[in-house]
């Protein structure tokens, strides 16, 4: 006699209902697991309907909800879903350090206030909708950046099987705010020279002068279009001053991890982001400056270093930076030196190509730069009034100054 079929996994059998008490019904069946084993599963209730019922509800939350690899399940508190994800996805070799930290970062910060005290299975489009809608009203960057954290850990889950599908991916569409890059003017260029060159050089000044990195790096930040931990990995063995005319190679920017400190990533933000730049004669002599500093150093020398030989942080640069605009009276005009970038994206955009500048930029695609870097240019082709002055009307309908036709 052929043996009892075996259930394929995630199905369960028939559902019997045995009255056990008074007023107590047991319904049951069988169930084969995620991990292959079939399981006895019941649910009692006070009548047949409620218990069968009640049963079919528990039965549909266990299909496909079964122990992931990493010993989670669909009941699992979603802290340990997320300590899961945290884990592997340290392990990604192709994430940069400081992209690691930033994720860990804005989970801890922007997911885990909401969602760390559910279970996985509690993390449902609803709640994900509503989370999302109040992240939106503080601000699109917050809700845009917690749905993506959001979204990567529940797809973890999935592709483990302790979910069926990820919810994030059913929520509205998060609206983005129109957004124009802005370029520095010329006079603005000009004050924050200016301020950079005499910044804290009055006398009287208490403390060490200025060592003059800040206003070098300006100034080799506006003459590349780099980002500025880009400019400040520069070493004696990436730029060629004597070539005809100057290049700077960027082939690193500088980090800062929670576990090794400062230090020189060996590939910029995106490995497509490695690039030769043809550098201005004014940024030029910038470099020839630092390079006279470090001329006793060796190849791997920075250009822009702290007193100790050690990479200068963004952060440092950045506050110090802060300082320079408030000495000049621009503070509140909210510049930063991601302005520089911007302004050279414009520049080269309108006069050569939105390709150059996205070459320059180190953008694999052109819809970047121009989406977030290069201020569109409104003026219209001068040509089109000598176009439309062929509408203008024959000399004989025009009326002489202060006549009658």
């Amino acid at each position: 006699m052929a043996g009892r079929k075996r259930l394929p996994i995630g199905t369960f059998g028939e559902i019997t209902v045995q009255k056990v008490a008074v007023r107590k019904y047991r319904a049951s069946t069988r169930y084969r697991d995620w991990d292959g084993v079939t399981r006895q599963v019941s649910w009692t209730a006070e009548s047949r309907a409620a218990a069968a019922w009640a049963l079919k509800k528990e039965l549909t939350g266990r299909m496909r909800l079964g122990d992931g690899a990493d010993g989670l399940s669909a009941d699992s508190p979603f802290s340990d879903l997320a300590a899961a994800w945290l884990e592997d996805m340290r392990r990604d070799h192709d994430l940069a350090d400081n992209t690691k930290d930033t994720y860990e970062r804005e989970l801890r910060t922007l997911v885990m206030p909401t969602f760390g005290n559910f279970t996985v299975r509690e993390v449902t489009v609803g709640r994900v909708e509503s989370f999302l809608k109040t992240q939106r009203e503080k601000s699109y960057p917050r809700a845009k950046h917690s749905r993506t954290i959001l979204g990567m850990v529940m797809s973890f889950a999935a592709r483990r099987e302790i979910v069926p599908r990820n919810p994030v991916k059913a929520t509205s569409r998060l609206r983005k705010p129109k957004h124009v890059p802005k370029a520095l003017t010329a006079e603005q260029i000009g004050l924050i020279r200016q301020a950079a060159r005499t910044w804290r050089t009055e006398d009287g000044q208490l403390g060490p002068r200025p060592d003059g990195q800040i206003r070098d790096l300006i100034e080799v930040m506006l003459g590349t279009a780099t980002r500025i931990g880009e400019a400040l990995a520069l070493r004696r063995c990436d730029v060629d001053i004597t070539a005809d005319p100057p290049r700077v190679y960027v082939t690193g920017t500088i980090i800062v991890s929670k576990g090794k400190g400062v230090y020189r990533q060996v590939h910029p933000k995106t490995h497509e982001s490695n690039r030769a730049i043809v550098v201005p004669p004014f940024a030029a002599e910038v470099i020839r400056r630092r390079l006279a500093l470090i001329a006793e150093h060796d190849e791997e020398a920075l250009l822009f270093h702290s007193r100790k030989g050690t990479p200068l942080t963004p952060n440092n640069a950045r506050r110090t930076f802060r300082a320079i605009l408030a000495s000049a009276g621009m503070e509140d005009m909210e510049i930063t030196p991601h302005a520089f970038r911007r302004t050279g994206a414009t520049l080269l955009a309108n006069e050569i190509s939105i390709q150059a500048a996205a070459d320059v930029l180190g953008h694999t695609s052109t819809s970047t730069t121009k989406e977030h870097y290069a201020e569109p240019d409104r003026s219209v082709n001068p040509i089109a009034a000598e176009v439309l002055q062929r509408l203008a009307p024959e000399e004989s309908f025009h009326a002489a100054p202060g006549g009658h036709q």
